[in-house]
């Protein structure tokens, strides 16, 4: 375990090396991944990203990392079986939005995996869906310094 530790900091440690400190997140894979730094590349790069930590990998891992993704029914953490699926397709009263209680809110009603693995987020503009995935590539977008 201690081992794999060491191996995984080593290997970000590398990476992080290899980035300009005076080159953002997104800037600098943007350009890695897609050649070009431009809004284009890097609105790409953002559904890259968040679709595949939300649905896990849906293209070959040029790398050979294999992500889950947060929906993966059968996900696990630490030996521990972990299923977030429900948070998000309405299968439990857990979105609280007032004075009311606890309500099911389906989360994947603009075509659950399907647009995201076209690197879409939704297949409609009116869907909580869209509502989510276009907020968390904003999110994501600031957070990782993305310029354009």
């Amino acid at each position: 375990m201690k081992l794999s530790f060491l191996a995984a900091f080593g290997a970000v440690t590398s990476v992080l090396a290899q980035r300009p400190s005076n080159v953002s997140i997104c800037d600098y894979y943007t350009t890695a991944l897609l050649k070009t730094n431009t809004p284009a590349n890097e609105y790409m790069l953002l559904p890259l990203l968040v679709n595949t930590a939300v649905i896990g990998n849906y293209t070959q891992p040029s790398n050979g990392v294999l992500v889950p993704g947060i929906l993966n029914p059968n996900g696990m953490y630490n030996g521990t079986a972990v299923n977030l699926l429900p948070y998000f397709n309405g299968g439990l009263k857990s979105t609280n939005d007032g004075p009311t209680p606890p309500d099911c809110v389906n989360f994947l009603d603009g075509g659950g995996a399907a647009p995201l693995m076209k690197n879409m987020p939704a297949n409609d503009t009116t869907s909580n869906q869209y509502f989510l995935l276009t907020h968390l590539y904003q999110y994501f977008g600031l957070l990782l310094g993305c310029s354009g």
